[in-house]
């Protein structure tokens, strides 16, 4: 038994109104906890998931031999079980890993992971369904696939990301290296796909990052605003050294045709979340600081104190925790370990 913190109802598709005024004041760390030390995971991801009072949290596992395997688990609100409820294995011949979730309205639970053949000559990106709280799972469909990576790691796709807008479209995010081969090429884009069927079938790819030539945007993950817009967050290698960047979008499927605007003191693989109060709190795995911005985004400043003390990379999520007492946490994959700090805005 691991104790844990249990999650609050997910914001991705409340309105706007929901938001009260802003908070104020900095991120103070408190408890550390050990959510798992087996078999190496990491690249955990939560979602928070109250239909039967349990919450969600999926992660790999990245054992020294044989295959990577996708864990989901539950943990009570009362913050005392946590329990594997399913795991999912890489297929003969595949590597299969960075799990993230996100709950239709209807309650259907959708996972998309990246995966590839052994051999490089195929990448894709599956979408799994679970319609019994995580417990099982089925695979549904390709956010997206490139059967023409000839062998070549260059020619992946990478970190999907899906978020529920709220007509209950599903807007699926990704790192695209499909389209070096292009003319003109891009190195890396930022893709999105959008489902309006329950992620049956994807509709037209969308450049939601992109720029030909050596720049690599990638890792994006996305949260709505207190001002209803919304930011989507990416690292930018190749040619601005992995910082983070962000650009904002009135409705998260159209996007403006640059690299967005540098969030300073933050690199590699950043991760976004809005507090109840409106606040929006960034972290990222080059870093482990967290940027604050109280006017969406306009301006930024770190946070007293980071969230841990180590170097890149740790792959962070970072979440609200507490709508009451407006208490964050930040997951991280470190020294063979998932383990997560809390925090609370003072």
């Amino acid at each position: 038994m691991i104790l844990f913190m249990s999650l609050v109802a997910s914001l991705l598709i409340a309105p706007p109104a929901a938001y009260a005024s802003s908070s104020s004041g900095p991120i103070n760390w408190s408890t550390t906890v050990t959510i798992s030390n087996t078999r190496n995971p990491a690249w955990g991801r939560m979602l928070p998931w109250n239909k039967h009072g349990e919450n969600l949290i999926t992660y790999t596992e990245y054992p020294s031999s044989g295959p990577f395997v996708i864990k989901v688990a539950t943990v009570d609100k009362t913050a005392e079980h946590y329990d594997i409820i399913s795991s999912i294995p890489s297929p003969a011949g595949y590597v299969q890993e960075q799990s993230q979730m996100a709950q239709l309205p209807d309650g259907t639970i959708l996972m998309a992971t990246r995966s590839r053949t052994t051999d490089l000559n195929w990448f894709g990106l599956p979408v799994f369904k679970s319609t019994d709280g995580g417990h099982t799972w089925v695979l549904l469909s390709q956010l997206d696939t490139n059967p023409n990576s000839a062998g070549r790691f260059n020619r992946g796709l990478w970190e999907p990301f899906l978020y529920v807008l709220p007509n209950g479209c599903v807007a699926g995010f990704y790192s695209s290296e499909k389209h070096a081969d292009d003319n003109p090429s891009y190195n890396q884009v930022v893709s999105e796909r959008v489902s309006c069927d329950g992620g049956t079938t994807w509709g037209p790819e969308i450049f939601a990052a992109a720029q030909p030539g050596a720049a690599r945007p990638g890792m994006p993950v996305m949260a709505r605003m207190a001002n209803g817009q919304y930011i989507l967050v990416f690292e930018l290698c190749g040619t601005d050294n992995c910082n983070a960047h962000y650009k904002t979008s009135s409705d998260g499927v159209t996007w403006s045709n640059d690299l967005g605007t540098k969030v300073p003191d933050q690199y590699n693989g950043p991760y976004v979340t809005v507090l109840p109060g409106g606040r929006v709190v960034l972290t990222s795995a080059g870093s482990n600081q967290i940027s604050i911005s109280d006017d969406n985004g306009a301006t930024w400043y770190k946070n007293d104190q980071p969230a841990w003390y180590t170097g890149c990379c740790t792959w962070p999520a970072i979440y609200q925790v507490d709508n009451n007492k407006q208490e964050i946490g930040v997951i991280v994959g470190l020294n063979g370990a998932l383990t997560m700090r809390l925090g609370r805005v003072k």
